[in-house]
């Protein structure tokens, strides 16, 4: 995983992310979303360190809180109702109808699988590719080098950004200022401060970043540039893209015809 054409990388994320939505039966998503962890097995990201885990646990809260609003506010009609109930009524007219179906539970289950597919592909994409394999991949499909340019000193701004973050709460910490045991108000007006200052830091470092640019001649419509790091395309990455490219379409096809590519697998074999 670590040897392969950030371009069979890009792929691999991009076209396993569309193949999520595009698969109609939620036990396909189910098993797309166990190869996803296999990836992030073969990866070793650590996802159960303490910086990942916040994120993780942000992420599955937010994707519980879509799941629960969809029982409430969709009408799905199903063999079998769960729940059923009228809330309010204005002039002998009911306003909110609460529907919860067996289609209600398949249809919030399956959209909530699909948000977490696609996490999970985003975050192996962030942790097994560098800011300049991504820039390297992006190139090497043509993209306009001045996008490029865009999206790599964006990673770099984030990257200070994090570093600057810390940098401030802790000239903060020493004097004096509370972040852990204090009240709310006081957090949010120490967040506060430390937000202003991250802005003055941001323009600062924009500035010296656009300098450094034009000492550096980097014009932003030159097709052809040199290069240090350059990556060649081998077999393996042609075979990779080619089966992902098959598994795309075959996915259509059964969006087409409403099938499943677990159960057309297992038809194979039988």
């Amino acid at each position: 995983m670590v040897k392969i054409h950030p371009v069979t990388k890009l792929a691999l994320v991009f076209i396993l992310s569309v193949i999520s939505l595009v698969l109609p039966n939620i036990l396909d998503v189910i098993y797309l979303l166990l190869f996803d962890f296999i990836l992030i097995i073969l990866t070793k990201v650590p996802i159960f360190s303490k910086g990942f885990r916040k994120a993780i646990i942000a992420f599955l809260l937010a994707n519980l809180s879509i799941f629960i609003a969809w029982f409430f506010f969709s009408h799905e009609s199903g063999n079998i109702t769960i729940f059923e109930v009228n809330i309010v009524l204005i002039k002998d007219k009911w306003i909110w109808h609460i529907l919860i179906t067996d289609q209600t539970i398949y249809k919030a289950a399956n959209i909530s699988l699909r948000a977490i597919t696609m996490f999970f592909l985003m975050l192996f994409m962030f942790v097994s590719i560098s800011d300049r394999d991504l820039i390297h991949g992006l190139r090497s499909i043509k993209f306009p080098f001045s996008v490029c340019l865009v999206i790599s000193m964006t990673f770099r701004g984030l990257s200070m950004f994090q570093q600057e973050y810390f940098v401030v709460k802790e000239a903060m910490m020493t004097r004096g200022v509370e972040f852990e045991k204090t009240s709310i108000p006081k957090k949010i007006k120490n967040f506060i401060s430390i937000f202003i200052v991250l802005i003055i830091l941001m323009f600062k470092r924009t500035e010296e970043m656009s300098a450094s640019i034009e000492a550096r001649g980097i014009p932003l419509r030159q097709k052809k540039r040199t290069v240090y790091h350059y990556y060649p395309m081998k077999m393996r990455d042609y075979l990779i893209i080619f089966l992902l490219i098959s598994f795309f379409i075959y996915s259509i096809y059964l969006r087409i015809v409403g099938g499943s590519f677990l159960y057309s697998i297992i038809g194979l074999f039988m």
